[in-house]
């Protein structure tokens, strides 16, 4: 039960919608006229360090933890730096009333946004990545039929090196990099580029620094206005703790998480950036809530229960404005804060303690989106840690998710890590592993490309049915292929060369990324970006990858099994008339729609030789762009994964030989095509785990959910867990569960107000169901809901 202060906290968060707010625009374009020709990394931190010296110092009623990233509750910022003003401009009047991910703005900020931003124009990243990606990419682009990552965010989602800033403090990094620049001569470009990234991570500290003596300042004012009691002793501990830290290396638990947060404020002052990840926190936390609550007993598990809840809390007030796209194809605000519990430590001993039990416990009463919770499990992990998460995803909750230690040391090992690193493994975005805490310098998104659109281009030798343009390459005309393998050939041409295409395409942004908008605070606590004196932008980090993404790969596997059973093996149909019954989304053909709907395997279903053609083709393009190098010499990893830009691309792709129509949402990631495994969920993570995942660098999101019937009371929860294992045992990655039924969520769909509580696991990330559009709900609701098995 939550106490009166975090039940209020809660429901204004429940009550609150997000707003976008002009503070740093304003601040940053006033630091940009001030500070233009500086040394660009200098400069970049010179933006920063003004911003940080100047933004309101918000300290809210109830709130043990402080800082925001802009002057209002749960505010937005904009920056005109990587997102062009342009969409900024032409969107301001709808972001109030858009159906995905809308956001209030006054009319005070809407003016001071509109008389700002024309000194934007043609500045950002954004408008520069017009000009610099070829016209042929672009293209393939504004069809949906490739994504190219960095054109409008940053590179790099920042999983930092948290037992290092504890540790050494700001401080400390300040000391490094003078020690680092009073012994490099600086006689050559390598060294002076060195020089002017430790100026940089500096002058950033010393604004992070200011900023946070300045909330002291601003808890010590309204302590002395407080004429409560308990109130007042709070505000003057907020202030103690911000003249400590993040300058000093903290001495307490409720520092440390001051520290940690202060950290991660920064990162989206910084530049617009999601994915900072809070990592291992049961482990770099474990010593500070150790001292404080067991061994010397400063204060009580409650107490320390609600200064974490207070985190969490805070968590869910940052955001990342997105124009109209990037709200349907990442829908629910997401800003995938993952927090991970239990697995293993370097030397190979499990890590659960009591503050693992303690970080979901506060997840499970809180019920907040951000940030979110995942569980390691290996075989030495405590039944009572996995059955724990399993309560919570048998109460509605869809959090935690769980990931397999076994099968994400193999994928962070063919990083290039040691075993120690490799154990010591951390999401790194989503739900990628990466090697060592905090030494990867993950840039998940390096592009996603439409399967539906590589099936269409061979069906029509590289012609794009709905534009009529040649797009894809001429492979030939299908109706001359011989069997299924030709077909196949054709369409593995098509997919390699469409990722080339987003490689070309990401290599020019992160070039372009490195020379103008090196990301420098989130790269100094980076392991590797001092050291080497680079930043993550600049291949700083010690690992570096990028990740290439696909969406729909089940209808991929389901129409490719459907093509050689129906026309290559049985000749139901001739590929003519299927090629006719798909441009006429099946008009007139429900009778052969409904064939190839029932009539061949679907994947899902635990059926070899479907899953075994899932199997071959991830692998196939696997195995070929992780041989790939990015720009800055890091690997490209290959991942199973979709967000909801499966409804983007969906809705550009014409009737695809599985039988879905067209316009539909794909497979949500690596799941099956929604309604289509009907063979019980052990089938269905038999299916999904058959397809090797160790060898996809950066893993498969796999969302699965069951009828809250199907779990109930003990038997059920066993079920959820057995599920869970047995996923585990055949290779998987990571399983996330919705316990909910249709008819909960239609009934949310009509009265939002009923159910403003309800989360729904949509990718790598949660939401509110209420805060999604209608057609992600509807992706949602036409997921399959098991029953026990």
């Amino acid at each position: 039960m939550l106490n009166p202060r975090l039940q209020r906290m809660r429901d204004k968060l429940w009550n609150t919608r997000p707003c976008i707010t002009s503070e740093r625009l304003v601040l940053a374009t006033e630091a940009y006229k001030k500070f233009a020709g500086t040394a660009i990394p200098e400069f970049r931190a010179e933006v920063v360090r003004y911003i940080a010296e100047r933004m309101t110092t918000l300290i809210m009623e109830d709130e043990l933890i402080v800082g925001t990233p802009t002057n209002k509750y749960r505010g937005a910022n904009l920056h005109p730096e990587f997102q062009s003003s342009s969409w900024y401009i032409s969107d301001i009047d709808e972001f109030s009333t858009r159906s995905k991910d809308p956001y209030d703005i006054s009319p005070e900020d809407k003016k001071i946004i509109l008389e700002t931003l024309p000194y934007w124009e043609g500045k950002s990243m954004e408008d520069m990545s017009k000009d610099a990606i070829p016209a042929h990419i672009r293209e393939c682009m504004a069809d949906d039929i490739i994504t190219v990552g960095l054109t409008n965010g940053v590179s790099g989602e920042t999983t930092c090196d948290h037992e290092k800033l504890l540790s050494v403090g700001l401080k400390g990094y300040m000391q490094e990099c003078r020690e680092n620049i009073a012994k490099t001569p600086g006689t050559c470009k390598e060294d002076q580029e060195k020089i002017d990234f430790w100026k940089a991570c500096i002058i950033q500290c010393d604004g992070l620094i200011t900023y946070a003596h300045r909330m002291a300042d601003e808890a010590e004012r309204q302590a002395a206005e407080c004429t409560d009691a308990k109130r007042k002793k709070e505000l003057l501990t907020i202030a103690e703790n911000c003249r400590v830290v993040p300058e000093n290396p903290p001495q307490t638990f409720q520092q440390a998480l001051q520290m940690v947060w202060f950290a991660h404020v920064y990162f989206h002052i910084e530049v617009c950036t999601t994915a900072c990840g809070y990592g291992r926190f049961d482990q770099y936390m474990w010593p500070f809530y150790k001292k404080d609550v067991i061994d010397e007993k400063n204060i009580t598990e409650d107490e320390a229960f609600e200064m974490l809840a207070c985190l969490y809390l805070k968590s869910c007030e940052v955001y990342e404005v997105r124009d109209k796209w990037y709200a349907t194809s990442f829908a629910g605000y997401p800003m995938w804060e993952i927090l991970i519990v239990g697995g293993q430590t370097p030397d190979g001993r499990d890590a659960t303690n009591e503050l693992s039990y303690v970080c979901l416990e506060v997840a499970n009463q809180l019920k907040t989106t951000q940030p979110v919770m995942a569980v390691r499990v290996w075989e030495g992990s405590p039944e009572a840690l996995i059955r724990k998460g399993c309560e919570m995803i048998q109460d509605g909750q869809a959090n935690p998710g769980f990931f397999n230690d076994d099968a994400a040391m193999k994928m962070a090992l063919g990083k290039g890590c040691t075993l120690e690193e490799a154990r010591d493994w951390t999401i790194v975005g989503c739900i990628q592993p990466g090697p060592g805490g905090g030494t990867t310098d993950g840039s998940p998104d390096a592009g996603y490309v439409n399967m539906g659109k590589m099936l269409e281009f061979v069906l029509h030798n590289g012609v794009d049915p709905s534009t009529g343009k040649l797009m894809g390459l001429q492979t030939g005309d299908p109706r001359e292929f011989k069997d299924i393998e030709e077909f196949k050939d054709a369409l593995k041409k098509q997919i390699i060369h469409h990722y080339s295409l987003v490689r070309t395409g990401y290599n020019i942004m992160q070039s372009m990324h490195m020379l103008r908008f090196p990301v420098i605070f989130a790269g100094m606590v980076t392991k590797g970006c001092v050291e080497s004196g680079k930043s993550v932008q600049d291949g700083g980090a010690k690992y570096s990858t990028a990740g290439l993404y696909i969406t729909g790969a089940a209808n991929m596997a389901d129409s490719i099994e459907a093509i050689e059973e129906c026309v290559y093996r049985d000749k139901d149909i001739t590929m003519d008339q299927l090629i006719r019954a798909l441009d006429n989304n099946f008009e007139g053909e429900e009778r052969m729609r409904q064939l190839l709907l029932n009539k061949p395997e679907k994947y899902g279903n635990d059926l070899p030789h479907v899953d075994g053609i899932y199997r071959e083709m991830m692998h196939f393009i696997a195995d070929e762009v992780q041989t790939w190098k990015d720009a800055r010499g890091g690997t490209y990893s290959f991942n199973v994964h979709s967000q909801t830009v499966n409804v983007s691309h969906g809705m550009v792709t014409g009737a695809t030989p599985d039988g879905r129509l067209a316009g539909e949402p794909f497979c949500d990631n690596s799941s099956p095509m929604m309604g289509r495994d009907i063979s019980g969920p052990t089938a269905t993570v038999k299916s999904v785990a058959s397809m090797g995942q160790e060898a996809f660098h950066d893993g498969a999101l796999f969302n699965l959910r069951f009828d809250p019937k199907g779990v109930e009371g003990e038997k059920g929860l066993a079920a959820i867990e057995g599920v869970i294992k047995t996923y585990f045992k055949y290779g998987g990655e990571h399983i996330q569960i919705n316990v909910v039924d249709n008819k909960t969520l239609r009934d949310a769909q009509i009265h939002p107000e009923h159910h403003k509580g309800l989360m729904v696991r949509v990718a790598g990330y949660m939401a509110y169901f209420t805060e999604l559009d209608k057609g992600a709900q509807d992706t949602i609701i036409g997921r399959t809901a098991h029953y026990e098995s």
